[in-house]
């Protein structure tokens, strides 16, 4: 059925953030290396350090992109009145995108961790009958089978380390069913920070699947 499905467009969406935001993550970043250099001169660098700073700075990228989410959401539905799926990673950053959209102008539902089967399945009916405008997703929670096709438009506000997660969950509104004739993923990224490396990772990553 491939041909039958609509081609996909990726866009990396780059995010200047305000000076108290990107203090606070130069700070954050500066005290994980200072450690790490401490460990490194004393041979004491502990397993999975890196991976916890890098996790940790990946997780502050995307508080940081909370408002900016919030903002391209609301001017997508404004120019174009079509729903919209974000998928975060972090439990929190899920929370503060919901917190930070207007209910009185957008109806969101969410689907995460928590949510019992019935009502994922309720949430998934509702937003395909077009009584939703924004779904906020956990994107390890709505990532495989689940028909999102009443949107055209998915919107990353963090990255994962395997590019088959993303793909799996941008192919969410790229089923069966999906009318448009191009789907589009948006990835917001910081620019000057760790966002702007783990996405060329992560894309670096595909090409090596794709080319194998």
């Amino acid at each position: 059925v491939m041909e039958e499905l609509p081609d996909k467009v990726r866009q990396d969406f780059f995010i200047e953030t305000n000076e108290s935001g990107i203090a606070s993550y130069r700070k954050l970043q500066s005290a994980w290396l200072a450690e790490y250099r401490q460990h490194k001169e004393n041979n004491s660098l502990p397993a999975g350090f890196v991976l916890n700073m890098l996790t940790e700075l990946r997780h502050h990228c995307g508080m940081l992109k909370v408002w900016p989410a919030c903002q391209w959401v609301a001017e997508y539905h404004k120019q174009t009145g079509k729903p919209v799926v974000v998928y975060t990673h972090h439990r929190d950053v899920l929370k503060r995108v919901v917190e930070g959209l207007n209910p009185d102008v957008l109806r969101v539902a969410i689907i995460e961790g928590g949510v019992s089967a019935q009502k994922r399945q309720a949430v998934i009916e509702d937003f395909q009958a077009g009584n939703v405008d924004v779904l906020v997703a956990n994107i390890l929670s709505a990532n495989m089978g689940i028909t999102l096709t009443k949107a055209d438009t998915v919107v990353f506000v963090e990255r994962e380390w395997t590019p088959a997660i993303e793909e799996q969950a941008e192919d969410r509104v790229n089923r069966i069913g999906q009318d448009a004739e191009t789907v589009h993923a948006v990835y917001l990224c910081v620019s000057n920070t760790i966002d702007e490396r783990f996405s060329r990772i992560v894309s670096q990553k595909r090409e090596v699947v794709q080319g194998v």
